[in-house]
């Protein structure tokens, strides 16, 4: 028979406190990893990480992001002459149709993507690559309605300045971009325009 040798022997008090030495010299080394493979991700995802990711402050917030999101000058100047040249009031059947079938699902999607990853237009195309070209595409039409919009922009805040003048400048041929040829001033008395002639208003959109 096999001796056991009495140095070997342990009793069951000193196993259970070294397995419990064991435990916690693990739990120590787990946490010492995990803090260093938080160190090691980028800043942008430490905090999400380390369960501190930012949110809304209240429901008001997000629904002020929202309406600065979608709406802009094309629904307050553009919307009102679209909906009169394609039918006034019968345009809105339509369009509120398609509002209600397309355009809010697919603006809701947009935001629930956006919300659950908290990534940018090319980052979140990582869930499928196929699509990636989707972020490069909506980062160039950005950039792109970014350039003519500021054009808008620029344009209606001269006509607000213009405007404060006693006499508006679009109101009269004799102002130095005027073609006193073509020059025709469109009041009560001349409606209409002959063919060969300008507006003012056109003259001064177009030479000032």
């Amino acid at each position: 028979p096999r001796k056991l040798d009495d140095s070997t022997l342990k009793l069951p008090e000193e196993v259970i406190a070294e397995e419990e030495a064991d435990l916690s010299a693990d739990g120590k080394l787990s946490s010492d990893k995990k803090a260093n493979s938080l160190d090691s991700l980028p800043n942008d995802f430490q905090e999400d990480a380390a369960g501190a990711r930012g949110a809304w402050g209240a429901k008001a917030e997000f629904i002020l992001a929202c309406v600065g999101y979608a709406v802009g000058l094309g629904n307050i100047w553009r919307f009102p002459y679209l909906c009169y040249k394609n039918g006034g009031g019968a345009f809105l059947i339509p369009y509120i149709l398609m509002l209600i079938l397309v355009g809010i699902p697919i603006f809701f999607l947009e935001f629930a993507f956006g919300q659950f990853a908290s990534l940018g237009p090319i980052s979140i195309w990582t869930i499928s690559p196929l699509f990636k070209g989707v972020g490069y595409s909506m980062v160039y039409i950005s950039w792109f309605i970014s350039l003519y919009y500021n054009v808008i922009i620029a344009t209606a805040l001269l006509y607000l300045f213009a405007s404060f003048r006693s006499s508006l400048p679009w109101s009269t041929c004799d102002n130095w971009w005027n073609n006193k040829t073509t020059c025709k001033v469109i009041d009560s008395s001349n409606p209409t325009s002959m063919n060969g002639t300008t507006s003012p208003a056109t003259e001064y959109y177009q030479g000032y």
